[in-house]
C-alpha cells in the first residue's frame, strides 16, 4: 500500500559560521566551519552583506566578490552566521532553484547529475506545492516570478508574481511566497522550479538559526510533491 502514494520533499539550506573575522575590504577566501550544503558556486549572506564566490574548499570560500546585489560590504566577526543565497545573474535572466537536503523520496527523488531537477518514477497526478523566502536589500520594491518546468518546457499558467519591498532602514525587505499545482507526470519524467527577479537584486535567502528566540535554520526554499491520483485513459 505503502508504494501507491509516491511522496518526495527537500529543501536548500546552506548554513555555517566564519571561523575568522574579515574586513570590509577583504577578498581573500572566506574561512568557514564547512561548505558541503553550499554549491560549488554562487552567493551568501553575511548579515546584511550578500558576497559572490567562484568556487569553494571544504572550508572556504574563494574567488571573492563584495557587497552584490544592492548590499553593502562590511566588517565580519568570527562566530558570525554565514547562510546560502540564491539570485539571477541579471533581470532579464531565470534560474532553477537547486536543493540540497531530502526530507522524504518515495518514487520521488532529486535527480542524481542536476540538483535542480525532480524526477517522477510513477505515473500519475501531482500536487507539486513550493515555498520560498526572499530578501531585496534594495531601497525599491521589486517583483519575482516564479514558475514550473516539466523536462524542460514551461508549464502553461504555472507562474505567479509577488512583489518584494525595499528595505527599511538597514533591514531587507522579506517575503514569502508559496503556491501549489496539480499536474499529470509519467514516469520518467522531470520537472523544475524557476524563478526571476524584474530588478535582478532579489535573493532566496537561508536565515540562521535564532538566538532570542531560539529556533533553527529556516531554508530558503521548500519543496514538495505528492501523488493524488492515477493517469486517467
Amino acid at each position: 500500500a505503502f508504494l501507491r502514494f509516491p511522496n518526495g520533499a527537500f529543501h536548500q539550506d546552506g548554513a555555517t559560521t566564519l571561523t575568522a573575522g574579515i574586513s570590509n575590504v577583504s577578498t581573500t577566501p572566506i574561512p568557514v566551519a564547512s561548505t558541503s550544503l553550499f554549491a560549488t558556486s554562487g552567493h551568501i549572506i553575511i548579515g546584511t552583506e550578500i558576497i559572490a564566490y567562484t568556487g569553494k574548499t571544504s572550508t572556504t570560500f574563494t574567488g571573492i566578490t563584495r557587497g552584490v546585489y544592492g548590499t553593502t560590504n562590511v566588517s565580519h566577526s568570527s562566530g558570525d552566521a554565514v547562510t546560502e543565497a540564491l539570485g539571477v545573474a541579471s533581470s532579464t535572466t531565470s534560474k532553477a532553484v537547486p536543493f540540497d537536503t531530502t526530507d522524504a523520496a518515495n518514487q520521488v527523488s532529486i535527480n542524481t547529475t542536476d540538483d535542480t531537477k525532480i524526477d517522477i518514477s510513477t505515473s500519475g497526478y501531482y500536487n507539486i506545492q513550493f515555498s520560498a523566502q526572499l530578501l531585496n536589500f534594495t531601497t525599491s520594491d521589486d517583483n519575482v516570478t516564479f514558475w514550473y518546468k516539466h523536462n524542460g518546457n514551461d508549464i502553461a499558467y504555472s507562474a505567479g508574481i509577488a512583489t518584494v519591498p525595499g528595505k527599511h532602514g538597514s533591514t531587507a525587505g522579506a517575503a514569502i511566497v508559496s503556491w501549489n499545482l496539480v499536474y499529470p507526470f509519467t514516469a520518467g519524467d522531470n520537472f523544475q522550479l524557476y524563478f526571476a527577479s524584474e530588478s535582478g537584486n532579489t535573493v532566496c535567502a537561508t536565515y540562521p538559526a535564532g538566538v532570542a528566540p531560539v529556533h533553527p535554520v529556516s531554508p530558503s526554499v521548500i519543496l514538495t510533491a505528492t501523488f493524488v491520483s492515477a493517469l486517467y485513459p
